[in-house]
């Protein structure tokens, strides 16, 4: 990782590069006011610094929303051991919906993300789950263990995938909202 930083109308933009096997420069700034780029390694670091310039704006305006909001205490409402059984009890309990479907049930695997609470991987047949889904309401983890099966008919979020999603999960609306107010730190 290198750390690196650029001026902008008398600011200091701090940020952290990774390179990775990416396509795309890509940014995250997270709630602890950190910035984070990662790239291919074939791109020049003038070229990442431009990118930075011209997102300039929009991460200092970021970085001053999280600078001004108070951040409460993650309510814990599982284990860690506890959120796996939960996840697996819910896979099962959702499960026969899809088998009707053709979906063969699928490898289910859990660590610690950053930025995503689940993951499908339909081609191999494998959920990965967030164990940061402790943090979260049971209705929460039941809209991920949803969004993440309805997967396996639609690999993308297109209008398809979310018409299908909704055949499930009436209210995911509201419960997506509900995840996206939880900040990980």
């Amino acid at each position: 990782m290198i750390e690196n930083e650029i001026k902008f109308k008398g600011n200091v933009i701090k940020y952290s590069l990774t390179y990775k096997k990416v396509k795309n420069i890509n940014l995250r700034i997270k709630p602890d006011g950190t910035v984070h780029v990662s790239a291919n390694k074939r791109v020049p670091v003038k070229v990442i610094d431009e990118f930075i310039l011209s997102k300039a704006e929009f991460i200092l305006n970021a970085l001053e929303k999280y600078k001004n909001r108070d951040i409460a205490p993650l309510k814990q409402y599982f284990t860690e051991k506890e959120i796996r059984e939960v996840i697996l009890d819910l896979c099962e309990k959702v499960y026969p919906y899809y088998e009707k479907k053709g979906i063969k049930y699928p490898q289910i695997k859990f660590r610690k993300m950053v930025s995503q609470w689940g993951n499908c991987r339909s081609k191999e047949g494998i959920l990965t789950f967030n164990l940061n889904l402790m943090y979260t309401p049971i209705e929460c983890i039941e809209y991920v263990v949803l969004h993440e099966f309805t997967h396996f008919f639609q690999p993308n979020h297109s209008i398809l995938f979310y018409d299908e999603l909704e055949k499930v999960c009436p209210d995911w609306k509201e419960r997506r909202k509900i995840l996206k107010t939880i900040i990980l730190k």
